[in-house]
């Protein structure tokens, strides 16, 4: 699907806390399928909706970030993958 990537993507599964820029107080814990310096593939509980603005925190670290909902994708399993494009990030990653 994304075969051209220019950055190569870190297959990690990691612990992240995601949460509407509309309604932050509505926060949902997820796993990310792979992460770049520049966006993340994280699977959901819930479908987010295309261009909406998330705060994401990295639960093992000070990482919090700012980013942008690029799709939103239905799995089979009742999941949701999300496209993140990062905007603004703070502290430090191991991506």
């Amino acid at each position: 699907m994304y075969e051209n990537r220019r950055e190569k993507r870190n297959p990690e599964k990691l612990q992240v806390l995601l949460s509407s820029v509309a309604d932050p107080l509505s926060v949902e814990s997820a796993l990310t399928e792979n992460a770049s310096s520049r966006g993340l593939r994280v699977r959901t509980e819930r479908p987010w909706e295309r261009e909406s603005l998330v705060i994401l925190l990295r639960c093992e670290s000070e990482l919090w970030a700012r980013a942008r909902v690029a799709y939103c994708q239905a799995m089979s399993d009742d999941t949701f993958a999300i496209g993140l494009e990062l905007l603004a990030q703070t502290g430090t990653s191991t991506t």
